[in-house]
């Protein structure tokens, strides 16, 4: 049997539903084993010698997220001459999301034969124009999201290439309607994380789950260190809701994720961790 090596990066837990959703179907014909790119201690060489990877991960201005970016950079001499799929998560539309990763790792001696952008629930709690949706109130968006996934699968599984967002068209849309404007001030949204102390208890849960360890805890209260991922992950864990990033609100209502909190290990110390699919 042939193995895949799923590479994830994910905020609130849609990627990783769609990695491991994915990673099931795909168990029919390959090996598969998933890791979170977060947890640097499960990507070790030896998780590249599959025979195909996948990467998936939430595009922000139809761009990929910072730490995928960086994470591709740092295994190029692994990426090259890999036959590689790529899976954007996004909350209505990208262009081209998955082809903005697409294309560096085709720089980088990659070759990308498949490619899929999978639409899931909002997690912007704190933007009050974007409703928050959670349980049975988000249903109907993960039943087409699954369908999606088993389209892409079957593709796949039957060696049908496919690549989502690789036209012209595509690119136009995602840079000149997002990702223009989105890397143009990237690096000073890094600083954008607002915490609110007066509302602040200091438990530390922000700055445990951060993928990026852009939070620490000082005294009675969290503070922001301006290196920001925009996973909006600490945003919908605080439990006195005293973070915001765009929307600079109070949330109102926290996303919970596709799945329980317990199920994402969220109750635990770490979000972090490698799931083992083989057959």
């Amino acid at each position: 049997m042939k193995t895949l090596s799923v590479f994830y990066f994910s905020g609130t837990g849609n990627t990783r539903f769609v990695a491991e959703e994915t990673g099931k179907r795909l168990a029919e014909k390959y090996e598969v084993k998933i890791y979170d790119i977060g947890e640097e201690k499960n990507c070790a060489e030896s998780a590249f010698a599959a025979d195909k990877l996948l990467f998936a991960f939430p595009v922000y201005g139809s761009s990929p997220p910072v730490p995928m970016r960086r994470f591709i950079y740092a295994n190029a001499k692994h990426i090259e001459g890999k036959e590689i799929f790529v899976i954007a998560t996004q909350y209505m539309f990208s262009g081209d999301g998955a082809a903005s990763l697409g294309r560096t790792i085709e720089k980088l001696g990659g070759k990308v034969i498949g490619a899929e952008h999978i639409n899931m629930p909002n997690n912007l709690a704190d933007c009050t124009a974007l409703k928050i949706r959670n349980d049975f109130e988000i249903a109907k968006t993960l039943k087409k999201a699954e369908k999606r996934i088993d389209l892409f699968s079957r593709k796949i599984l039957c060696g049908k290439r496919f690549r989502r967002g690789f036209n012209p068209v595509s690119h136009a849309v995602g840079y000149f309607c997002q990702r223009k404007w989105w890397r143009k001030g990237e690096n000073a949204k890094k600083s954008s994380l607002l915490i609110h102390e007066e509302r602040c208890i200091g438990c530390g849960i922000c700055a445990a789950h951060c993928p990026v360890k852009n939070i620490i805890v000082e005294g009675r209260h969290a503070k922001a260190l301006g290196n920001c991922a925009f996973c909006y992950r600490c945003v919908n864990l605080c439990p006195n809701r005293a973070i915001s990033l765009f929307g600079k609100s109070i949330p109102e209502k926290q996303y919970k994720g596709p799945q329980s909190r317990k199920s994402l290990n969220l109750e635990k110390t770490s979000f972090h961790g490698s799931k083992n699919m083989e057959t």
